[in-house]
């Protein structure tokens, strides 16, 4: 384990090391989640969801994306001018 001091500016900010930012694959605007540990501070990348959108990014509803994603590149869909076009195709 490799360790490694990093100062804190007088605007709170510190500044990784350039190996840290590619060995991570983190850079400018990414997000570090930070968590407490019974010996310091954890830094783990992390992404920001918003919670109301959270749903979207669940393993179940990736699986639905791609089958329909699958279906759309196979011609499977239809289109529709209007949403009366559309019902009328459901009711047949």
């Amino acid at each position: 384990m490799v360790e490694f001091a990093v100062r804190i500016q007088k605007n709170k900010n510190i500044t990784l090391p350039t190996w840290v930012m590619r060995l991570f694959r983190v850079g400018p605007g990414d997000f570090l989640q930070l968590k407490q540990t019974r010996s310091g501070i954890l830094l783990k990348p992390g992404k920001l969801v918003d919670p109301s959108q959270a749903y979207f990014w669940t393993k179940e509803w990736q699986a639905g994306e791609m089958q329909v994603e699958e279906q759309r590149r196979r011609g499977k869909v239809k289109r529709f001018h209007s949403m009366k076009a559309a019902i009328r195709d459901l009711d047949r």
